[in-house]
């Protein structure tokens, strides 16, 4: 949740997006790991939220981590994003036997 609320007042992220080129995608981006967020949460009771919010965050994150790449960023900063696809795809995977 602290990424996508820093999407929206975090001077890092407002760098980070411009870096990018993808200033316009900044808002977008925190509302949907805000989203992403509330859907894992609610879907510690509701299983299609959780597959839902598992599956949408790991394709964000996926994203995230071929802009990186395509920016040429080390490993170090690529690795948080990488992390993050890897844990909501086996939260996802996880659901899918509930």
């Amino acid at each position: 949740m602290a990424s996508g609320v820093s999407c929206f007042v975090g001077p890092q992220m407002r760098r980070e997006f411009s870096r990018f080129g993808l200033d316009r995608l900044r808002i977008l981006t925190g509302v949907l790991e805000l989203l992403g967020a509330g859907g894992l949460i609610v879907g510690l009771w509701w299983t299609p939220a959780l597959r839902l919010a598992a599956g949408g965050l790991a394709l964000l994150m996926l994203a995230a981590v071929a802009i990186r790449l395509r920016q040429r960023d080390t490993a170090w900063l690529i690795f948080p994003a990488l992390l993050l696809v890897g844990i909501n795809t086996v939260i996802l995977v996880a659901s899918l036997s509930r």
